[in-house]
């Protein structure tokens, strides 16, 4: 502690700034680490840690965990009819959504171009499922760009004793593909731990 006071208190002298002026910019520096500069969504290094937290608190405490992928639906086509600005304006319009819906310890990720991630703590598969597609609904009835209807897919993974990180993301994600598959704008989640097949929720049915 003494040496990093001193080398706070060199660093001041040398740039003329006070020590909270430092300590401000600093804090800074690591919410830019964790931040989508795009978005204002966390990174998805931030995810991965989050995913490493979760993981041993499953492991130490038999803590469950629930990690919801979602993309939106044919981006590539907003993208190349409206131009990259819409995109853009989709993108941040559907953070803004979503992160109101959430809960404030779940933590909400750009995983990197129209793909999304939604950490959900202390939550078993069922209330998973719900929130998975309150979201879905959420985002298919509101305008996030005037006169185009925007939808998303959604893959749900609930965290298995024993699983990693990459594991847990590649059984997610393993479900997203799957509502892709089934016809786009719906839930997916694994039916079994581990397997490729998932079943799909369109409107609370199950198919």
């Amino acid at each position: 502690m003494l040496i990093l006071v001193v080398i706070l208190g060199t660093i001041v002298v040398a740039s003329g700034v006070t020590i909270v002026e430092l300590v401000d910019r600093l804090r800074t520096f690591e919410r830019q680490a964790v931040t989508d500069p795009l978005t204002g969504a966390f990174n998805r290094r931030h995810l991965e840690r989050c995913l490493g937290v979760a993981v041993e608190r499953r492991t130490r405490f038999g803590e469950s965990a629930c990690l919801v992928l979602f993309d939106v639906d044919r981006f590539k086509d907003i993208n190349d009819r409206l131009g990259h600005t819409a995109g853009d304006a989709v993108l941040k319009a559907l953070v803004v959504l979503i992160g109101r819906r959430a809960r404030k310890l779940d933590v909400l990720c750009r995983l990197g171009g129209e793909e999304f991630a939604l950490l959900l703590s202390g939550t078993t598969a069922a209330p998973a499922l719900v929130i998975a597609e309150q979201i879905r609904a959420l985002v298919a009835r509101s305008s996030l760009i005037d006169g185009h209807a925007i939808s998303i897919s959604v893959g749900v993974g609930e965290l298995r004793e024993g699983q990693s990180p990459s594991e847990w993301i590649a059984d997610t994600d393993r479900a997203l593909y799957h509502a892709k598959r089934c016809g786009r704008n719906r839930v997916a989640w694994n039916t079994r731990a581990g397997a490729a097949l998932s079943t799909c929720m369109d409107d609370a049915r199950a198919v």
